[in-house]
């Protein structure tokens, strides 16, 4: 199986040579193209008994990498599905224009703020307007930088309860 740790040690340095990346790109680069290996450091397990011996390197932490972030996702999933109602929910996703796209990526925390800022504000107007549904929702956005093409593509998943609560009268 190939992982994205494989691509980036055959890959990246010729995209170096084409493109410079940021100093954030440049650290989640080197965090994993390092991590499980000798770079990261280890540990040297020994059985007392046979002494066979393993190495069981360190791994990066970094919250891009797919070798670490396996375990956290499913924990992440594991509690998010705690917190579901037994309803029926939308699946929307809110795609920044293209031309907007180099303008978000040099300014990208003002900009993403504003873009999960947006998408709430939205939501809430529309779920507010008796033409829709007159009612307070619920609803949480994740926000995906990278399309499957990996490529530029900032974009805000959100889950959306169908329906919502309204005052008694």
């Amino acid at each position: 199986m190939t992982t994205v740790q494989d691509i980036f040690q055959q890959f990246y340095s010729g995209y170096k040579e084409q493109y410079t990346p940021s100093a954030q790109q440049a650290k989640a680069e080197e965090d994993i193209m390092n991590c499980r290996t000798e770079a990261m450091g280890g540990h040297i397990y020994e059985c007392e008994e046979c002494g066979y011996r393993t190495i069981q390197y360190n791994s990066c932490r970094n919250r891009h990498c797919s070798l670490c972030q396996g375990v956290a996702k499913a924990v992440w999933i594991d509690q998010r599905s705690k917190d579901i109602l037994n309803a029926p929910y939308f699946h929307v996703v809110f795609t920044m224009p293209v031309p907007l796209q180099p303008l978000i990526y040099q300014n990208q925390e003002l900009l993403y703020n504003l873009m999960y800022k947006a998408v709430a504000e939205t939501l809430w107007e529309l779920s507010q307007d008796e033409k829709y549904l007159s009612a307070q929702i619920g609803f949480f956005s994740l926000l995906h930088t990278w399309g499957q093409d990996l490529h530029y593509h900032p974009h805000i998943h959100t889950v959306v309860l169908a329906g919502g609560l309204t005052k008694l009268n």
